[in-house]
């Protein structure tokens, strides 16, 4: 194996500095868009998210000159994720909209019990601040089934 390694997304460069704003679940969308999840609660000018959210970042420049701005993607206290153990992890969107998520630990959120090794999917009827739709009850992924725990 060889090439090299760039730098394409410098979250310093767009307010996201502190130890709770590290990124723990990005997934770049055909568009150019980022929408990422932190570790811990992020402020960044106009806006502000918790772990079990996903913020959308519009790109203005990449690479070690980052800029553009956020918004709110996915508020999961609006679907029943509001627990420390419920921080997003692992996201991928279909490109249908559908929300494939993992959490850090154990969940409990619309009538949905899940577990950190396990993949879930959101299905949204609304995004953004007003985060509605329904997380199917069965796994996408049972991280169980192979052992995982």
């Amino acid at each position: 194996t060889s090439g090299s390694f760039s730098l394409y997304f410098d979250g310093s460069d767009v307010s996201l500095s502190r130890r709770d704003e590290d990124v723990d679940a990005i997934e770049l969308l055909p568009d150019g868009r980022l929408v990422l999840s932190t570790s811990g609660s992020l402020s960044v000018p106009g806006l502000s998210a918790k772990r079990e959210d996903l913020v959308i970042f519009t790109p203005t420049s990449l690479g070690p000159n980052t800029s553009g701005s956020f918004a709110m993607y996915f508020d999961g206290s609006d679907v029943g994720l509001s627990e420390k153990s419920e921080d997003l992890a692992g996201v991928a969107i279909s490109a249908s909209g559908e929300i494939y998520f993992t959490t850090k630990d154990k969940f409990n959120a619309s009538g949905v019990s899940g577990r950190g090794e396990d993949v879930y999917i959101f299905t949204p009827t609304s995004l953004g601040s007003a985060t509605q739709g329904t997380i199917q009850a069965v796994p996408f992924f049972d991280g169980s089934s192979i052992g995982a725990e």
